[in-house]
């Protein structure tokens, strides 16, 4: 055998065997076909890492939802907490109809009730991936608006996985490593939460002009990420943009990308207002589902 070649199989090997196992993936939805889409793509993970699935459905009080009912039914004597009981019934029932498509994996219906914000909800629950819709800015029927999406990205310690495409399957085939060739165990988090088995790695800098990078030396080192990661089938680009985020979104668009993989700061208060995140924007404008975890 090749010692190249039994280096990166032991190294590999290694890798594996260190892995985190991932047992509950988490899965919040307002019962729309985006978030049932994220359902999907829980389940074919789940089944394929042997992990269990929460379907989490966030009803904030006061809603929408009980004014609306409340308007139709409330001259016939329905009060405002029974229309809320009504809500919180059809839920449930939406739920267990939605549940019972599945075989193979456990999927726990979960309907919580809240006067706080939606995303505080989803963060209590302790999971080992989080795996939601979204639409990008424009947003969800209900809760699950861009800023919603970006939020938990941000706030999230777990990896998120925010899905926005439609296909039948998800098995990735072009993926997209957004790198700064500092960080790397957002790669790490991907290759052990993800069927990526198949895919093509485009390991991609993106050069802002922001500060002097040399292009041999780089791509040099990305060669070198991707042989210590034990990846094959690698391809290696600087990009040349205005701003990171547009170059990462622009490249994955032209490569036809299935999948975006990033860090994140998870910056919060005053740090986030000033700085912004780079993941935040792409998860908000891209047409592409993104692979975000907080890596510091």
């Amino acid at each position: 055998m090749d010692e190249k070649f039994e280096f990166r199989i032991k190294k590999r090997f290694k890798f594996i065997l260190n892995k985190k196992i991932m047992k509950k993936i988490l899965v919040p939805t307002d019962l729309s076909e985006i978030a049932n889409r994220a359902l999907d793509v829980a389940v074919e993970i789940a089944k394929k890492i042997n992990a269990k699935v929460e379907l989490l459905n966030v009803k904030v009080y006061p809603t929408a939802d009980v004014g609306a009912y409340y308007s139709l039914y409330g001259a016939s004597g329905v009060s405002i907490d029974d229309a809320w009981e009504d809500i919180l019934k059809a839920a449930k029932k939406e739920m267990k109809e939605l549940i019972s498509k599945y075989s193979g994996v456990q999927i726990k219906p979960l309907i919580e009730e809240t006067s706080e914000h939606f995303v505080e909800s989803v963060l209590e629950h302790k999971a080992d991936l989080i795996v939601m819709g979204s639409n990008g800015a424009e947003g969800f029927k209900e809760f699950f608006s861009g800023s919603n999406s970006e939020e938990v990205v941000r706030m999230a310690s777990c990896p998120v996985l925010v899905v926005k495409d439609s296909q039948d399957t998800f098995q990735p085939k072009k993926v997209v490593l957004g790198v700064d060739l500092v960080h790397e165990e957002f790669i790490k988090k991907a290759i052990e939460s993800l069927p990526l088995e198949n895919a093509e790695f485009h390991f991609l800098h993106v050069d802002d002009g922001n500060r002097k990078v040399d292009y041999r030396e780089t791509e040099a080192k990305m060669h070198k990420l991707a042989e210590k990661l034990g990846l094959q089938n690698c391809k290696y680009e600087i990009f040349n943009a205005n701003t990171i985020e547009y170059g990462i979104l622009e490249y994955a668009e032209t490569e036809h990308a299935d999948l975006i993989v990033m860090y994140t700061h998870g910056r919060t208060g005053i740090a986030h207002f000033f700085k912004g995140s780079i993941a935040e924007s792409v998860v908000n404008h891209s047409k592409t589902s993104v692979f975000t975890y907080v890596e510091n």
